[in-house]
């Protein structure tokens, strides 16, 4: 699931390197600022892994989807 692709789509994996590819932008580019992003599952599942250290199954086991726990936003450190 992690690495099979979506029909015509990406995989998690896909995601995983280019939200990857966006957080090096945003180091480059926005560093020490706070910056806004709106997204759908998969970059923040992406995010979770990337930047809390989550593994996938993880990441997967404790979205706020499946655990009822919505909150107004998420706040991600990139060092």
């Amino acid at each position: 699931m992690i690495t099979e692709r979506f029909p015509e789509g990406e995989s998690y994996e896909d995601v995983k390197a280019r939200i990857a590819d966006f957080l090096k932008f945003l180091k480059q580019n926005y560093d020490g600022k706070s910056v806004a992003i709106v997204a759908h599952k998969a970059p923040q599942l992406a995010l979770d892994v990337l930047l809390k250290g989550k593994t996938w199954e993880e990441a997967f086991a404790e979205d706020w989807r499946k655990t009822h726990s919505w909150q107004p936003g998420w706040e991600y450190i990139l060092e």
